[in-house]
């Protein structure tokens, strides 16, 4: 029988971590039923907050958009990478922790790795989220890209965040890295204990925002 598994943050709720230097989450009724007997709101919130994924776009100029990202990119087989014994706080993963944990060479192509630490299911909405947490090595990225993953999904920021807002280009080397090569990323999933142990699909469809860098996404694993 067919399980389906939300991962995804509630949009609004305490435990979505704003991103340093970017706006949160804010809902305005247009509309309610007291006045037009029916509910309207209008949302803003950033692109790369709560659950959501990135498009090239996002860190290399000129690139593929959210809107032009082939739908296979966001979704198809994926693999848990269970790093929750190894994980540390402002330290990075390592290639060799990615292979004890299940993602050897022969795993990976096509399929969407998920690394699994419990940061933002023990961390998210709290302050430690950024800056606090593990983070992926560039070797380690390198090494994802080099065995033909497909995207590669996080449960925690993915790049060291540096210490103020006002980032360089020196910043973020594996988010450029891997946008760079064309491999979407998808953010901040939760929920992965349920996976441990699977065989999934990882469906991560973002809204299609023209000219995107990034969007929210409602992230689903489909246990067969």
């Amino acid at each position: 029988m067919t399980r389906l598994i939300d991962l995804t943050l509630t949009l609004g709720s305490e435990r979505v971590s704003t991103v340093p230097g970017l706006a949160g989450i804010e809902t305005t009724p247009i509309q309610t039923h007291e006045t037009h007997a029916r509910s309207n709101q209008r949302l803003c919130l950033a692109t790369h907050i709560g659950t959501h994924v990135d498009a090239p776009y996002h860190f290399v100029p000129g690139a593929t958009t959210v809107d032009e990202m082939p739908l296979e990119k966001y979704m198809g087989p994926a693999i848990l990478i269970d790093l929750r014994d190894v994980a540390r706080g402002l330290e990075p993963l390592t290639i060799e922790q990615v292979k004890a944990a299940g993602g050897m060479p022969e795993a990976l192509p096509g399929k969407i790795a998920v690394l699994f630490t419990a940061w933002a299911e023990n961390e998210s909405g709290g302050p430690r989220f950024y800056g606090h947490g593990p983070y992926l090595g560039t070797d380690t990225a390198a090494y994802l890209a080099d065995n033909g993953v497909n995207a590669v999904a996080v449960d925690f920021p993915i790049d060291k965040h540096p210490p103020t807002p006002q980032s360089t280009i020196h910043d973020f080397p594996v988010h450029r890295l891997l946008l760079g090569q064309g491999i979407p990323l998808i953010e901040n999933l939760i929920n992965l204990h349920e996976l441990v142990g699977e065989e999934f699909e990882l469906w991560a469809l973002p809204l299609k925002l023209k000219g995107g860098d990034g969007a929210a996404t409602r992230a689903v694993a489909r246990i067969a």
